[in-house]
C-alpha cells in the first residue's frame, strides 16, 4: 500500500492505495498542476500550490495563472472565455499553445487532459460557474483517474474534493475550519467508512440517486479524518468557513 502526503493551505492529506495502484509514492514533481476556466482561484491560494509544478491551462485558466505570477507550460483552449491577448502573452512567455475551433465536441479542458502526462492531478478553476461546467469536469477528471490509476484532487481556496475509487482511503488533517464536510457517490452504488466525524459511517452505502452523507462536521478536538471507499466511485467534498483562512 502506497502513500503520499499532498499539502495544500487549508489541510494535510496522506492517500493510501491499494496494490492494483502506484508500487511507489510518487514525488512533488510528479504532480501537475491543472487550471481551468471556472472560478478563478485566489492569487495567492495558486501561487502558493504552484511550487514545483508543472501546470496546464485550459483557455481562460492561463489568465489566473499569469496574475498569480505563473507561467503555464501548455494551454489549450478556443478563446471563446479568454482574449486573444492572453494567448499572445502565453506565446511570449514560452508556453506552449494548442488553439482549437470553438466549433468542437470536447471542452478545453477534455482536450488538456487528453494530451496530458502521466502524474497525479491537482486541479484548480473548477468550481463556479454553470452547474453543466461542473459537472463535466468532475466526471471527467473521474474518468481520467479510472483510466490511469491516478490521484485527482478539485480545489481553490474556497472548495475541495478528493476523488477515490475502489480500495482507496485518505487520512485529512485539516488546518482551517470547515463549513461542511460531504461524501459524494459518484457510481451508482459506494460502500464507505468515514471516521473523525459527527456521523460516522462504518461499510455504509451510498447511492448515487438519494446522496445523503452531506453537511457532516469534524468532531472538535479531532486532528484527523479518515475515509475508505470499499467499492465504487467516491467524492469527498469540503467547503471552507468564510474567513477561516
Amino acid at each position: 500500500m502506497a502513500a503520499k502526503l499532498f499539502v495544500l493551505p487549508e489541510l494535510e492529506l496522506r492517500v493510501m492505495f491499494h496494490v492494483k495502484h502506484h508500487a511507489a509514492a510518487l514525488s512533488p514533481a510528479d504532480t501537475l498542476l491543472v487550471v481551468a476556466g471556472g472560478r478563478g482561484p485566489k492569487t495567492e491560494w495558486l501561487h502558493s500550490v504552484s511550487s514545483d509544478k508543472k501546470i496546464y491551462c485550459a483557455d481562460r485558466g492561463a489568465e489566473y495563472c499569469f496574475a498569480a505570477g505563473c507561467v503555464p507550460a501548455e494551454l489549450f483552449g478556443d478563446c471563446d472565455s479568454s482574449s486573444q491577448a492572453v494567448y499572445r502573452q502565453a506565446r511570449a512567455a514560452g508556453t506552449e499553445v494548442h488553439s482549437f475551433n470553438p466549433a468542437k465536441d470536447d471542452t478545453d479542458l477534455q482536450l488538456l487532459l487528453h494530451n496530458l502526462p502521466e502524474g497525479d492531478i491537482l486541479a484548480s478553476g473548477i468550481w463556479g460557474g454553470r452547474f453543466d461546467h461542473l459537472y463535466s469536469n468532475v466526471y471527467t477528471l473521474m474518468g481520467v483517474k479510472k483510466q490511469r490509476g491516478c490521484r485527482v484532487i478539485l480545489a481553490d481556496d474556497k472548495e475541495f474534493m478528493l476523488l477515490l475509487t475502489e480500495g482507496e482511503s485518505v487520512e485529512l488533517k485539516l488546518q482551517a475550519a470547515e463549513e461542511a464536510v460531504s461524501l459524494l457517490p459518484l457510481s451508482e452504488s459506494t460502500v464507505v467508512d468515514f471516521t473523525g466525524v459527527r456521523w460516522p459511517l462504518q461499510q455504509a452505502t451510498l447511492r448515487q440517486l438519494y446522496p445523503y452523507a452531506i453537511s457532516n462536521e469534524v468532531l472538535e478536538g479531532t486532528e484527523k479524518i479518515r475515509c475508505t471507499c470499499h467499492s465504487g466511485a467516491l467524492g469527498i467534498y469540503i467547503r471552507w468557513a468564510e474567513g477561516s483562512k
